[in-house]
């Protein structure tokens, strides 16, 4: 992201039709007002260029941030990954809860309903995580809400079957249109995928 030659490299991946977005591992880098540097610029730059989606794979502490980065660059298509890690081993409901609100409300980034399960620790309940999904799917609705599996990571704490079956029952007052757009729909529209090459 931060080298030179960053918009050439995007460009290229770009060319490749099986290639969606760029996702850096930002959840891991100590100072979160990185994704703020001059230096990663001309890559945003390009990837909203290319059409690509900026996955934000990000924790708590760099809400603030993002919402400063994707004022600056509107033009990026960008999901949260994760529903930004919360604490909810921890607990820690705020300020996580706060700066998602306004980053859904007055963005038009999307969030992924998934890696909550690990986040939930080894002693994870559906009950632990259930207030953490009632809040992302009240802020960001459906239409801008995706399940993913994080699958292979997601090991760490529960099955794939068991993450599944948790989500759904998380979601249980949730209608089946809309279950239809969290669990494929949304996905599909957001990574603008051609269902007819699937």
């Amino acid at each position: 992201m931060a080298a030179a030659d960053s918009p050439r490299r995007i460009a290229a991946l770009a060319a490749d039709p099986c290639l969606k977005g760029i996702r850096p591992m930002i959840h891991d880098i100590a100072d979160p007002e990185w994704m703020l540097g001059p230096a990663l610029r001309p890559a945003l730059a390009a990837i909203g260029q290319h059409n690509l989606a900026f996955d934000c794979l990000v924790r708590p502490a760099h809400l603030r941030p993002l919402r400063r980065l994707l004022d600056r660059h509107p033009e990026l298509r960008a999901v949260i990954d994760h529903g930004a890690k919360p604490e909810i081993a921890a607990g820690h409901f705020e300020p996580w809860a706060g700066e998602m609100r306004g980053l859904a409300r007055e963005t038009a980034v999307y969030c992924k309903l998934s890696g909550l399960v690990t986040e939930a620790g080894r002693d994870w309940t559906v009950d632990r995580m259930r207030r953490y999904i009632d809040h992302l799917v009240d802020i960001f609705t459906p239409e801008r809400l995706l399940w993913g599996s994080d699958w292979p990571v997601v090991t760490l704490a529960a099955s794939y079957d068991d993450w599944w079956t948790a989500a759904h029952r998380c979601l249980e007052g949730v209608d089946r249109a809309a279950l239809d757009q969290i669990f494929g729909g949304t996905a599909v529209r957001f990574y603008r995928i051609d269902k007819r090459a699937i």
